[in-house]
């Protein structure tokens, strides 16, 4: 049986993409246990912001490619999703327990800079989307 090519790319790469999603897991899951531990925090309580994160994370997707439409594919829209779901809860962890124990009467100060943040944050990356296409 002879290997051509494309096979041979194929047997290589696939390890290469199951280390890469393990190592990402990883990262994400330690994220996640060290943005619950030094507050108090639960999982459950960060449980509760997936659903806000994996639709900021489809908008994000979604105008990041407003200016080329044909990219958008829905395989991009559901990565998008998950990076959205897995890194926002504990993003607004953080920002809850650092803002919150400093200055806790300027917490929603604390949530509109975030915002403000974002929303540099995803026009920004629009912009690098835009010069790499």
């Amino acid at each position: 049986m002879r290997l051509d090519a494309t096979a041979l790319h194929t047997m290589i790469r696939r390890p290469r993409i199951t280390v890469s999603a393990l190592g990402v897991s990883a990262i994400i899951a330690a994220i996640w246990l060290l943005s619950t531990e030094p507050w108090g925090l639960g999982v459950f309580q960060l449980a509760v912001f997936t659903a806000p994160g994996t639709l900021l994370g489809l908008g994000a997707a979604w105008m990041a490619h407003a200016a080329s439409k044909e990219t958008w594919t829905w395989q991009s829209a559901r990565r998008a999703a998950v990076i959205g779901g897995t890194t926002l809860p504990p993003l607004l962890a953080f920002l809850v327990a650092v803002d919150g124990n400093s200055h806790p009467q300027a917490l929603l100060a604390g949530f509109v800079y975030a915002a403000w943040i974002a929303i540099g944050a995803g026009a920004l990356a629009a912009l690098v989307h835009k010069l790499r296409n």
